[in-house]
């Protein structure tokens, strides 16, 4: 009897949990069984560690082999088991002598010619692996310069024989030198100039880039606020190293390879989406859109066009951050740190109170189907997008490089300050950060109950005018900082419109 024991983990969200891989090797009928994972990803498994260990120059043990994977009640499918399973084998029938036993955790996937193959969730194994001071041997292509890990703790090899060799004790085989990414990505989406007028939308755009904050735009078909949005990308500064290692981890969940330059996502999903696809499910592999817009944007069109329940189900996750899922025993938590930009179709100039009318009819309709008041309520700045007059079309503005470098700077100042986004700031942060003096907070206190806002947009506003007063360089909120921030709660008449619908 010869028994083998090797590590590996498996991942639940950004979670990766350690595993056990138990190999028996005994005498009786050529056998392969393995407890822990079904029938068809058991004999998955057996046919690649088999022809990746004959193509290697070892041979397949024709004897009885049992394995068990444990703990088989959280195991999920996948191939990141193939190296650990052959490593197992080739370690118990006495074919490869390990001489580094301890502290070794094994992660990837085998070809059939015996190459190290890439698998999702490396790069948060290899973070766990790291945090429980273990190494961790990984194929050579989840080795990605931009981030930077302790390089003594990760083993990137290219072929299971490489790996054995390492276990006998030779040095291993540095990675290929992968040429760094550039600092500066290209910028991305439109450019603000390819938009005539709308100066008081783009301004709305750059304070909403500035603060990390979310943005409603409400206007006729027509007017630009499509293009509005995809612009956006280009004003956003470059990812820090704690977002660029969280971004990869979302984007190693979904795939196993990551292309380089790693950059700010943009998730324009279609109205027909449905919850699951918008917040994701329980299964390893189904990210939802909000997921998958982790530190970047998450853009709906034409929002009145979803359903409702499926927009309702963003309520949360956009206070939160993160979105927890539970299923049937099962629970995993998805980071779900995204800015939420909308567009709505919906002419106020209408009359939202005129039942009479026709038109006003299908509007409050379409409102109360489609849309809740503690949705609109959520968006920090909400603007209406006219079309621009015929003077203003001949005029471009300033690009979206001129306009970025404002953003990067007043991002800077608030990670300097705050160590986060003006969008992100708690309440204990707004009464630090965003102190206003009495006279002008007496005035802000009048204008909400003139307005019958809600205490939720009073800190909206304190924030909005937090970031205007940075981009401004202020480093106090002055009177006309908060008015322009209470100038950007054009949906507050939809919330107000909603509210008396319910009662």
């Amino acid at each position: 009897m010869a028994i083998a024991k090797v590590l590996t983990r498996q991942h639940a969200g950004l979670n990766s949990t350690l595993v056990t891989i138990e190999i028996d090797i005994s005498q009786g009928l050529p056998s392969f069984t393995l407890i822990g994972l079904s029938s068809a990803a058991s004999r998955g498994i057996r046919a690649r560690v088999r022809s990746a260990i004959i193509n290697s120059g070892y041979h397949f043990p024709a004897k009885k082999m049992t394995l068990s994977l444990t703990p088989d009640e959280d195991v999920n499918e996948g191939n990141n088991y193939d190296l650990p399973i052959a490593i197992a084998i080739l370690i118990a029938s006495g074919q490869v002598i390990s001489r580094r036993k301890e502290g070794y955790e094994y992660y990837s996937g085998l070809s059939l010619e015996g190459s190290l193959s890439s698998c999702k969730g490396a790069i948060s194994a290899i973070i766990a692996a790291i945090g429980v001071n273990h190494c961790i041997i990984v194929p050579e292509s989840a080795y990605i310069p931009e981030l930077n890990f302790n390089r003594e703790s990760i083993i990137y090899a290219q072929n299971l024989k490489q790996v054995c060799r390492y276990l006998q004790g030779e040095l291993p085989v540095p990675a290929r030198h992968v040429k760094p990414a550039s600092n500066t990505p290209p910028l991305l989406g439109n450019d603000l100039q390819t938009i005539a007028g709308q100066y008081y939308s783009k301004r709305a755009l750059e304070i909403a880039a500035a603060g990390g904050h979310s943005l409603l735009m409400i206007g006729p078909p027509g007017t630009g606020k499509t293009s509005l949005a995809f612009c956006l990308p280009g004003l956003l500064p470059d990812l820090t190293q704690q977002e660029r290692l969280e971004l990869a981890q979302v984007v190693n969940l979904t795939t196993g390879h990551i292309d380089l330059p790693l950059s700010r996502p943009f998730r324009a999903p279609h109205h027909s989406i449905t919850a699951a696809g918008l917040i994701g499910s329980i299964h390893p592999s189904s990210l939802g859109e909000i997921t998958l817009a982790h530190q970047g944007v998450l853009f709906l069109d034409e929002l009145l066009e979803f359903n409702r329940k499926t927009l309702d189900a963003l309520r949360t996750p956009v206070e939160l951050g993160y979105v927890a899922l539970s299923r049937a025993k099962k629970h995993v938590i998805y980071p779900a740190r995204f800015q939420l930009v909308a567009a709505m179709n919906l002419p106020l100039s209408y009359g939202l109170s005129d039942s009479r009318g026709c038109r006003s009819k299908y509007i409050s309709n379409k409102l109360e189907r489609s849309i809740s008041a503690a949705l609109t309520d959520r968006f920090q700045l909400s603007i209406e997008v006219t079309a621009p007059s015929k003077e203003l079309m001949q005029s471009k503005g300033e690009s979206s490089l001129e306009v970025r470098n404002r953003v990067v700077i007043a991002r800077r100042v608030q990670l300097q300050r705050q160590g986060m986004e003006n969008a992100l700031l708690c309440t204990n942060g707004i009464s630090r950060y965003c102190a206003i003096s009495s006279d002008d907070s007496n005035w802000l206190c009048g204008c909400l109950e003139k307005l019958s806002l809600s205490h939720r947009a009073f800190l909206h506003i304190l924030r909005i005018a937090r970031t205007i007063a940075d981009l401004q360089n202020d480093t106090e909120i002055s009177r006309t900082s908060l008015q322009e921030a209470l100038s950007y709660r054009y949906a507050d008449r939809i919330s107000q419109y909603l509210t008396q619908l319910y009662e």
